[in-house]
C-alpha cells in the first residue's frame, strides 16, 4: 500500500465554488422558488441533496437537472484554477505520488471542470458514482481502495466541513482545509484536526 493525495475539486482545485452557487440561485429563480437559505452552507454536498433541503423531495430532481444545465454554461467561461495547483499538481507527479479528486458534483460536471482547467487525476469520484456522499466517508473510501492506498499515508484536501468530516472518518490523518467562499467554523475543523490554509501555495512552501 502507498500513500496518495486525495482532493476535493469545487473551491479546492477550481473556483467552481462561486459557480454553483450562482448555477443554484439562478436555477430557484428560473422555477419560481423563492428560498430563503444560504447557498453557500450546503456547497459540499451531493447536487441531489442540496436540492432536496432547497426544495423537498418532490421537486428536486427536476431543480437538481435544471441547475445542472445552468452550470455546464456557466463554467465554459468562467471556470479557472486556483492558484499554485499546476505546481502541486506536478510535484505530485514528480514524486510519483497517485492523486485522487473525490467531489460532490457530478460525474459529467466534474470531468467538464476538471478538462476546462487541464488537469488529469488518476482517480474520479463523482456525487454520482456512489449511493452515498459526503461527509460520509464512503467516496474517499472508494478512492482508496482503487488507488491500493494507505489512508495512515494519505492526505485530504478540501474546502468544506464536509470534506474534513469525510477525510477523518476515512481514516486520513493529514488534512487541509484551503479558505475558499464557503464559510468555515474554524473550531469545528480544529476539531478534526485539519490544518486551515489560505491557498494551495502554502502546501508549496
Amino acid at each position: 500500500m502507498k500513500k496518495a493525495v486525495i482532493f476535493d475539486l469545487d473551491g479546492t482545485l477550481a473556483n467552481t465554488d462561486e459557480i454553483h452557487k450562482q448555477a443554484w440561485e439562478m436555477a430557484l429563480q428560473k422555477l419560481g422558488y423563492d428560498v430563503k437559505i444560504d447557498i453557500r452552507y450546503l456547497l459540499g454536498r451531493k447536487t441531489i441533496d442540496i436540492a432536496r433541503i432547497l426544495v423537498g423531495d418532490q421537486n428536486a430532481e427536476k431543480l437538481a437537472l435544471v441547475k445542472t444545465q445552468i452550470y455546464s454554461e456557466l463554467i465554459k467561461t468562467l471556470a479557472k484554477p486556483k492558484p499554485c495547483v499546476y505546481e502541486l499538481l506536478a510535484y505530485l507527479k514528480n514524486e510519483k505520488i497517485p492523486i485522487a479528486v473525490v467531489t460532490s458534483s457530478m460525474h459529467k460536471s466534474a470531468s467538464e471542470v476538471l478538462k476546462i482547467i487541464e488537469i488529469q487525476p488518476d482517480l474520479l469520484i463523482a456525487g454520482d458514482d456512489v449511493k452515498i456522499g459526503k461527509p460520509d466517508p464512503t467516496p474517499v473510501l472508494e478512492a482508496i481502495r482503487r488507488l491500493n492506498a494507505d489512508p495512515k499515508q494519505s492526505m485530504g484536501i478540501g474546502d468544506t466541513i464536509y470534506d474534513v468530516m469525510a477525510y477523518y472518518s476515512a481514516g486520513i490523518k493529514e488534512i487541509f482545509v484551503v479558505r475558499s467562499s464557503v464559510p468555515l467554523n474554524e473550531a469545528e475543523v480544529k476539531r478534526y484536526n485539519a490544518k486551515i490554509l489560505n491557498s494551495l501555495c502554502e502546501l508549496m512552501e
